[in-house]
């Protein structure tokens, strides 16, 4: 399954959570699932619906598509530690995320856009991967003239979200401080739940 391209609004609506790495937008309007049956009774889900709702919030939250995430988690169960957490604060890793966080674009998809156009640069140099992983002590900023861009400007004057631990902006410019931890995770997610989702699937 690749991106969701479609209506944002419908997924945080589906999920009842808000998933500030997809959009700023809530489901407050409306505060039920899309649908005819939306505002009505839901019928009752599975072990499998709950499981598989918490593996593709956090896959829409991220933008990221099946194979990417299966791929970060298979990585991660090879890994020594707690398969969950370390799966979270890998994806908060990524320099999409970083560059949302940092507020210099309002979604994780905007962040995307401006590192695939080459306005992001790190110690210096431009990258153009979204999937790139910053180093502690890495400094992130945009090149000068992208500062300019409305869109950049508006995110940076109201960030979406407070800066995570391991971020530091100074100057439009922000510094990578440390690894992420599971406290820095924005949306409200049960990483055992897709742990276990991944499990019986494999």
């Amino acid at each position: 399954m690749s991106r969701n391209r479609g209506p944002r609004v419908k997924i945080v609506r589906k999920y009842q959570e808000p998933l500030p790495g997809l959009t700023s937008k809530t489901g407050e309007r409306r505060p039920y699932p899309p649908g005819q049956h939306g505002p009505g009774r839901r019928p009752k889900v599975s072990d499998y619906q709950v499981r598989l709702a918490e593996k593709q919030k956090l896959r829409h939250n991220y933008g990221l598509s099946e194979k990417q995430l299966r791929r970060y988690y298979k990585r991660m169960v090879r890994a020594k530690g707690d398969t969950g957490a370390m799966l979270l604060t890998l994806l908060e890793s990524r320099l999409d995320n970083v560059v949302f966080r940092a507020g210099f674009a309002p979604t994780i998809p905007a962040a995307r856009q401006l590192i695939c156009h080459g306005h992001v640069k790190v110690n210096g140099k431009r990258v153009d991967r979204s999937n790139y992983f910053p180093r502690e002590g890495d400094k992130i900023e945009l090149q000068s003239a992208s500062l300019k861009i409305p869109m950049v400007q508006t995110s940076l004057a109201s960030r979406a979200l407070e800066l995570p631990s391991y971020l530091t902006v100074e100057n439009d410019v922000a510094n990578y401080s440390g690894t992420p931890t599971r406290d820095d995770v924005p949306v409200d997610v049960q990483e055992q739940l897709i742990i276990e989702f991944y499990s019986r699937v494999a």
